[in-house]
């Protein structure tokens, strides 16, 4: 969230940053748009009107996405995609103060947009689940990405609370979240659960017990790692 500094340097990004989002509007760039209208804005809105806090949400968010794309050498004339993605995409991300998990929207345009990043740029699934996370998400969805959840194994990654640095309960509506989202799976019948071939192996082979149930990974979990993280 972006505070007074923010609001004093807001104007020296539009200055510095302008002739960058313009060359990347001439490619079509809704988006880059949407960020300097932001931008520009900052200074001048309502502190406590609907439209200021959207504004700087949009700003803050800029500011991250302009980090993370000088870490990799680009600027913001890479910032171009269709509109039909980029219009839902700022909707979702301009109602989001948390600072954690603007870092994880800026994350998911630079991803989309760097084009030496195998990632399929925006697509409305992601878009969709990132908007739906709340702040404590995006600790158990760190320590989940520290994993390989590429690699192909035929025994499963076992984890527990104690893997996570939050409380069961915590844990329990985050994956809780997670099975609504398409991310995991829930068990809590008993059963034994999954039965493979001796021989079986999968990506995303990754179960989680809590005292709610035992959760399975799903491939959505995997296709949302490579798109936040490059």
């Amino acid at each position: 969230m972006i505070g007074d500094e923010g609001f004093k340097a807001a104007g020296e990004i539009a200055k510095t940053t302008t002739k960058a989002i313009e060359a990347g509007e001439k490619g079509g760039s809704y988006l880059a748009k949407t960020f300097e209208d932001a931008i520009h804005a900052l200074a001048g809105a309502a502190a406590d009107s609907a439209a200021a806090f959207r504004i700087r949400n949009r700003a803050s968010i800029a500011v991250k996405t302009e980090k993370h794309l000088r870490s990799l050498g680009l600027d913001k004339s890479f910032i171009a995609m269709e509109e039909r993605a980029a219009v839902p995409l700022i909707e979702a991300f301009s109602v989001e103060s948390n600072d954690d998990l603007q870092e994880l929207w800026a994350s998911y345009i630079v991803t989309a947009i760097d084009p030496n990043s195998p990632a399929i740029g925006v697509t409305a699934m992601i878009t969709n689940v990132i908007s739906k996370l709340e702040p404590e998400d995006k600790g158990v969805l760190d320590s989940l990405f520290e994993l390989d959840l590429a690699e192909p194994r035929r025994e499963s990654i076992k984890l527990k609370n104690a893997d996570f640095n939050t409380t069961e309960e915590s844990l329990n509506f985050s994956l809780a979240r997670f099975v609504a989202l398409g991310l995991f799976s829930c068990d809590n019948s008993g059963s034994v659960g999954f039965a493979a071939d001796d021989g079986h192996k999968m990506p995303c082979n990754v179960e989680i017990y809590t005292s709610i149930g035992w959760f399975r990974a799903l491939p959505l979990l995997l296709m949302f790692k490579q798109s936040v993280m490059r």
